[in-house]
């Protein structure tokens, strides 16, 4: 596990409480410096306050983006001010711990397991080279206690097993709370991520069924739009009235297609939608325009709104094909509700086509994709000369 970022408040946490720590130890020492209670001889008292100065110093540092070699110096240099203190009698488990927490967030968790050993290991040979000095002490100002001193290697062996084993209590749930810390917060990280993955998705997902909507909602006005005028294009010296006709005709379109991107966006936004009354003017549109008969039989139950607007543009694209390919003359369309969900078939007349030839547009894909969005199923059936059968089951 190599060390992660870690947040401004994390870092502020850290300060404060080891601020509170040091400001303790530091009344201590001042409280109990006459005192005599630490007695080492071989280092002067004042290494405490140089001790707790280097830490002082220390806590407005946290080099957590710094190189690994830089953290490593840190880690050291905390630890080694502490055993300072601890060498003169200062015991400042707490503060180690502390900086024990800080290695989850700066070094590598081989070298933090390795690093709180050898702490440990080096925190009861400091303690082991202070207590001559503290049985002296004891013997000196203590004589109720002489008597319990009597079995030295006893005391020591016992002291020592006390020590280390609180060091480890204590070290090991530090620890682990640590990895806790850190395992929430990568996992916070990794949520992070999966957020601006599932945004970006959306916005892919909104810019293709926009694109759907496009070509399902305008392609079909457009294209009789462009036919219409093409046609006005052609018989304009020829047959003027005629290419009034055309050009009136597409006027209609336009407008038609102005209405088709209004009710695109009312759909979006209205919380009512009339699936039958939207399919007959649909069908009254398009049969104004066309060379073909649409026979319309649609008696659909009231639909989410959603739904109702995908069935429409499934419809709406089957007719835009038909125009387009079909050149049929009777078209049929029925949407009903049986048991197994709702059912909208579209048939027609026309030359047909091969299943199994490959087809460019976006037509049958976008219905597809319409149904599979309603958890559906498209079945399609086309012979040559004998015309299309489209059936789209969705279920309620």
């Amino acid at each position: 596990m190599n060390p992660i970022a870690t947040t401004s408040s994390i870092r502020r946490t850290l300060q404060y409480v080891e601020w509170t720590l040091l400001i303790v130890y530091f009344f201590l020492v001042l409280v109990n410096r006459h005192q005599d209670v630490y007695v080492s001889q071989a280092i002067p008292t004042y290494v405490i306050f140089i001790s707790l100065g280097v830490s002082a110093f220390l806590s407005f540092i946290f080099p957590s983006n710094h190189p690994l070699w830089q953290r490593r110096v840190y880690i050291f240099l905390e630890i080694l001010s502490i055993m300072a203190a601890r060498a003169v009698g200062l015991k400042l488990e707490i503060l180690l711990y502390l900086v024990l927490t800080k290695g989850c967030f700066l070094l590598k968790r081989r070298e933090l397991i390795i690093t709180a050993i050898a702490t440990g290991i080096l925190w009861n040979v400091v303690w082991l080279c202070h207590l001559p000095f503290k049985i002296e002490f004891e013997r000196a100002h203590i004589a109720q206690r002489i008597a319990r001193l009597y079995d030295i290697n006893s005391m020591i062996i016992r002291t020592t097993i006390n020590e280390t084993g609180s060091y480890l209590a204590a070290s090991t749930f530090v620890i682990l709370f640590a990895f806790v810390v850190i395992a929430e917060q990568k996992s916070r990280q990794k949520a992070e991520v999966l957020t601006k993955q599932v945004e970006t998705l959306a916005a892919t997902l909104e810019r293709t069924r926009i694109a759907r909507e496009i070509h399902d909602s305008l392609g079909h006005s457009l294209t009789t739009l462009d036919v219409q005028l093409e046609l006005a294009q052609k018989l304009y010296q020829r047959d003027p009235i005629q290419a009034t006709k055309s050009l009136d005709i597409a006027k209609d379109l336009a407008i038609q297609c102005l209405s088709e991107v209004r009710r695109s966006v009312q759909t979006m936004r209205q919380t009512h939608f009339n699936l039958n009354e939207a399919l007959n003017i649909l069908v009254e549109k398009v049969g104004r325009n066309q060379s073909f008969v649409i026979h319309c039989d649609v008696q659909l139950p009231q639909l989410p709104i959603q739904t109702s607007h995908q069935l429409y543009c499934i419809i709406q694209e089957g007719l835009t094909n038909i125009q387009k390919y079909a050149l049929a003359s009777v078209v049929n369309l029925k949407g009903y509700q049986t048991s197994d969900g709702i059912i909208l078939e579209l048939n027609d007349n026309g030359k047909g086509f091969e299943m199994s030839a490959p087809h460019s547009g976006f037509g049958l894909r976008g219905m597809q994709e319409r149904v599979h969005i309603l958890g559906g199923e498209l079945k399609i059936k086309s012979t040559l000369g004998k015309g299309t059968q489209i059936q789209a089951i969705i279920p309620l």
